[in-house]
C-alpha cells in the first residue's frame, strides 16, 4: 500500500494521477474478487476436508470390521484346521487299531486251521488211540487238550464257539457240534472227579 501511496505523489499530471487512481481502483477490485475466490475456495476445502474426514471415518469402520471378519474366519479356519488334525490322529489310530485287528485274526485263523488240521488227523487215528490213551486225556481231544479244571474248559469253550459259530465266516457246523460233543463229554468227565 506504501508503494501505491509513492506512486500517487510522483505522478507529473492530473491525467497520469487519474490513470494511476483508475489502475488503482481495478487492482483493488481485482484484489477483492480474488479474496472472494479465495474465500469461496476456503469453504470448498473446508467441505471437502470434511468429506474427506467423513470417508476416512468410514473406511476406518469399515477397515475395523473387515478385519474383525478377517480374524473370526482364521479362528474359524484354526479351529477348523485343528479338528483335522485331531480326527487325521483319530482315524489313525482307529486305522492302527483295526490292522492290528486284522493281523490278530489272521493269526488266531491260522492257529484254527491247524488246530483243525491237527483234529481231522487225530479223528482219522481215533480207534488207535482209544487203545492207548486214559479215558480222561482221550476225551479232551484236540480242540480241549490240556485243560484239566471246569473255569478252563468253559473259557476255552467260549472261545472256541466264538471261532466256529456257523454264523462266523470261518464258521464250521460239523467242527461246532465235534466242539459241543467234546465239551459235554469233558464236563462230565470233571464233575465225576471232584
Amino acid at each position: 500500500m506504501d508503494n501505491f501511496i509513492s506512486i500517487l505523489r510522483d505522478a507529473n499530471s492530473p491525467e497520469e494521477l487519474e490513470a494511476l487512481k483508475l489502475q488503482l481502483f481495478r487492482e483493488n477490485v481485482r484484489i477483492k474478487t480474488d479474496k472472494a475466490d479465495l474465500e469461496d475456495l476456503k469453504d470448498e476445502i473446508s467441505r471437502e476436508k470434511l468429506e474427506l474426514d467423513e470417508l476416512k471415518s468410514q473406511l476406518e469402520k469399515s477397515r475395523k470390521q473387515f478385519d474383525k471378519e478377517v480374524s473370526e474366519i482364521n479362528s474359524t479356519i484354526e479351529s477348523n484346521r485343528k479338528k483335522l488334525e485331531n480326527d487325521i490322529i483319530f482315524l489313525n489310530k482307529k486305522q492302527m487299531v483295526l490292522e492290528n485287528g486284522f493281523k490278530q485274526l489272521d493269526v488266531d485263523r491260522q492257529r484254527l486251521n491247524n488246530e483243525k488240521s491237527e483234529f481231522r488227523k487225530l479223528k482219522e487215528s481215533q480207534v488207535n488211540i482209544r487203545r492207548n490213551i486214559p479215558v480222561l486225556e482221550y476225551r479232551q481231544g484236540i480242540f480241549f487238550k490240556g485243560i484239566t479244571n471246569e473255569k478252563a474248559l468253559k473259557k476255552r469253550y467260549k472261545d472256541l464257539i466264538k471261532v466256529f459259530h456257523p454264523d462266523n465266516i470261518s464258521g464250521d457246523t460239523d467242527t461246532l457240534q465235534n466242539i459241543n460233543r467234546e465239551y459235554e463229554t469233558l464236563l462230565h468227565d470233571l464233575n465225576m472227579n471232584k
